[in-house]
């Protein structure tokens, strides 16, 4: 399998992972603070996996698949900073931290892909970046968020 087919399969494979974490917190969890443990921790798993997986492993084919030039360094950099909040969730998971910090290692990433989704609107506005994966990265942080921040906020409230 190519690098390119590879990249294009992780934007149907992380939305697939986000719905069966979804059903998993609900199934295995037994009440708020619980279903956030498993939910928060592993949807960044997930996510911010991913993303460090595409920098670093398939690099100039998932730069092309959303529009951008491949720079090597900073698309390493950024990988690195993903793979270091994927690992951080595994750790917060595992050692049980508390939904304090499940809470924290969601926030990182949101507010990273909420970033990330406005350099892709920029994107699109400056350099006319039309590619369908540039254009939906925004629209998928704002279902992130919608999906994250309500389980959130009652896990903290609980």
């Amino acid at each position: 399998m190519t690098k390119k087919r590879v990249a294009d399969l992780m934007e149907w494979f992380r939305p697939a992972g986000i719905g069966i974490v979804i059903f998993c917190s609900y199934y295995y969890g037994h009440d708020a603070v619980s279903h956030f443990h498993i939910m928060g921790p592993f949807v960044v798993m997930l996510m911010s996996g991913t993303v460090a997986f595409e920098s670093l492993v398939l690099g100039a084919a998932a730069s092309e698949k959303i529009g951008y030039g491949s720079h090597r360094p900073s698309q390493i950099q950024s990988g690195l900073a993903n793979a270091a909040t994927a690992v951080t969730a595994l750790l917060v998971y595992l050692l049980n931290w508390g939904r304090h910090a499940d809470a924290t290692v969601v926030a990182v990433m949101l507010l990273f892909f909420t970033f990330s989704a406005a350099n892709h609107v920029g994107s699109a506005i400056v350099e006319r970046n039309m590619k369908t994966v540039n254009l939906l990265r925004p629209v998928m942080t704002l279902l992130l968020l919608g999906l994250l921040v309500p389980p959130l906020i009652k896990a903290l409230n609980q």
